[in-house]
């Protein structure tokens, strides 16, 4: 006897990534020591070449052979891309005897369940977590009986344990932690604040001080969060006394924070690497990830020109709209700025720093893996800052432990983030719900390739908006559009990675999910920005969004459809950076006066 062992249940044209076969006694034991062939039909498959849409699902009937009474069908096994059910069932027959296995297949869209679940979820909970560990939970079910949805829990389970077994996963994670670890102690040994003291007293006016907080923003450009949190608390006093407000301060560390750690070599680097691989297998293109991430920073127009648009705002002094009354209408007091004793040195922070940025630049030189080469430069960089710390501060050998260990701790949101995120793109995943080959197959016809880096910033945009996180947003589009823009471009090869509208799109993604952290009121970031400043929360995103507003579409106007029709970046680039700077000089008006 032969029985199936399933899935029994999936949606129409999902993938499967393995129907299970086993050959058993009159009693049902299994054959342990049978090793036979049978003829499998009622299988539909999509081969590695195919276009990534549902039209593509071609049948398949041929000769498998059992291994130790076990018959496992995986696309690996069959040599193809995605193996699914036909509506007719699952024939297995030894020649003599043939058995016929029914499937429920549920309808095709609930594919798409998992990330309009978690967007959904993020919406109404406000909280990212419980909305992606939902999702994946949703995603399990789709592949079970109703009767058996019990069975999801350890599905999900399963799930989550793959992705930390994962050795890619396992480097971004170290990764994230050892910066962490770096990070905390720079800040315990006094090396940052000293660096941030020694910065602050070159600022004696109040375009100095709002230009020496965008420089900073700069210097601190290896996690956004430890941006905000160090430059809000050591620029809060001196905005006091030069007179800038706190909604002008809450907007300098925002608008820089997140521009410059998505494109410098920092806490995101290996995230956003690892979804743009991602969004590669998903698209089953064969190439480096690592180096192709590198080529999309010209295409990741608006962290650019933000990062930009506060320089101009800094420099200048000028402000509109919200911010311009903000500035006008707050209520300044006499306060004195005073310095802290400062017991580190400067270079307890700059040491470590800089031993981050020339390893990682070193290995990208030299060609170095780029997973490896991320551990090994934060794992070094870590240990120069415990070294640092315990030879030339107060800290002792202990405290220097407890820094180490409280600085791996402050990045577990961020792991946890990770891992579901991971997870989501896992039941989403071409042999899974394939749900990036139907999203593919339904609007690929009725989508202009031009007009697609537009699509997928604005997308990733108001995803950003609705669920306040930028990785969410990354991990949730990467692996979705990659495919489309891959197929929109014909893409067969590695020439075709080099079409300006691919890079284009995947730079617009990560892109769009910066803008709409700036605009979205339940962002971690720009809760941190406002707490950081002393700000009120609310004000801060009234003062922030037409800045956001006004680059985004200088971004989309002159950046992401004139490259979609053809037009090179490298002179959409620079005029749209001209506009960002007149427009802020024209719209503006200076508020210097305040001082």
């Amino acid at each position: 006897e032969i029985i199936f062992d399933g899935p029994h249940a999936f949606p129409e044209g999902a993938g499967v990534s393995e129907f299970t076969f086993r050959a058993v006694d009159d009693s049902g034991k299994l054959l342990e020591t049978w090793s036979g062939t049978v003829w499998i039909s009622g299988l539909k498959v999509r081969h590695t070449n195919d276009a990534p849409s549902n039209s593509s699902l071609k049948p398949y009937s041929g000769e498998l052979s059992f291994d130790s009474g076990v018959l496992r069908i995986t696309p690996q096994l069959l040599a193809v891309r995605h193996v699914s059910g036909a509506q007719q069932g699952i024939s297995v027959s030894t020649g003599d005897q043939t058995w016929h296995f029914t499937v429920s297949l549920r309808p095709s869209w609930l594919r798409i369940l998992p990330p309009v679940l978690a967007i959904g979820m993020a919406i109404v909970f406000r909280n990212v977590t419980l909305a992606l560990t939902l999702s994946i939970l949703g995603g399990c079910l789709l592949f079970l009986p109703m009767r058996e949805f019990y069975s999801a829990v350890p599905v999900f389970c399963e799930t989550m344990v793959r992705q930390v077994d994962n050795h890619d996963h396992a480097s971004v994670l170290l990764f994230t932690m050892l910066l962490g670890a770096m990070i905390g102690l720079m800040n315990d040994s006094g090396g940052t604040q000293a660096a941030t003291e020694r910065l602050a007293r070159f600022a004696r006016t109040r375009r100095r001080g709002m230009v020496l907080t965008w420089f900073m923003g700069l210097l601190v450009f290896f996690d956004d969060y430890a941006n905000t949190i160090l430059i809000g608390g050591a620029m809060r006093p001196l905005s006091d006394r030069l007179r800038f407000s706190r909604a002008k301060l809450a907007f300098l560390i925002d608008s820089t924070a997140a521009p410059v750690a998505g494109l410098a070599i920092s806490t995101w680097t290996a995230f956003e690497i690892d979804q743009v691989a991602a969004g590669f297998t998903a698209a089953g293109i064969e190439a480096d990830a690592a180096g192709f991430f590198w080529s999309t920073i010209p295409f990741r127009i608006y962290p650019i020109l933000m990062l930009a648009v506060v320089a101009v705002v800094a420099f200048s002094g000028r402000d509109f709209s919200a911010m311009l009354r903000s500035e006008r209408n707050q209520v300044y007091q006499k306060t004195t700025l005073s310095v802290p004793e400062v017991y580190g040195s400067p270079w307890m922070a700059v040491i470590p720093v800089l031993s981050l940025v020339v390893i990682t630049v070193t290995g990208f030189i030299q060609g170095v893996d780029a997973y490896n080469l991320l551990l090994t430069a934060s794992f070094v960089s870590s240990s120069v800052a415990f070294l640092l710390a315990v030879v030339f501060s107060r800290l002792s050998l202990d405290d220097c432990t407890r820094s180490w260990t409280a600085g791996i701790g402050s990045m577990v949101p961020a792991v946890v983030v990770l891992i579901l995120a991971w997870g989501v793109s896992a039941v989403c995943r071409p042999e899974q719900l394939d749900t990036a080959g139907y999203i593919t197959g339904a609007i690929a016809d009725s989508v202009h390739v031009e007009l697609l880096p537009t699509i997928a910033f604005l997308a990733a945009g108001a995803i950003a908006v609705s669920i306040g996180s930028s990785f969410a947003t990354m991990a949730l589009l990467l692996p979705m559009l990659v495919p489309l823009a891959w197929n929109l471009v014909d893409g067969t090869n590695a020439e075709k990675l080099n079409d300006p509208v691919f890079p284009a799109t995947i730079g617009a993604i990560l892109a769009g999910a910066i803008f709409g952290d700036h605009c979205s009121p339940i962002s971690d970031t720009t809760i941190l920005s406002s707490a950081a400043a002393g700000c009120d929360h609310l004000q801060h995103v009234a003062t922030q969004l037409p800045y956001a507003l006004f680059t985004a579409v200088v971004s989309v106007l002159l950046g992401y459809l004139p490259i979609g029709f053809g037009i090179p970046w490298w002179i959409c680039l620079p005029i749209a950076l001209v506009v960002c700077a007149g427009g802020i000089i024209l719209l503006g008006k200076d508020t210097s006066a305040l001082q």
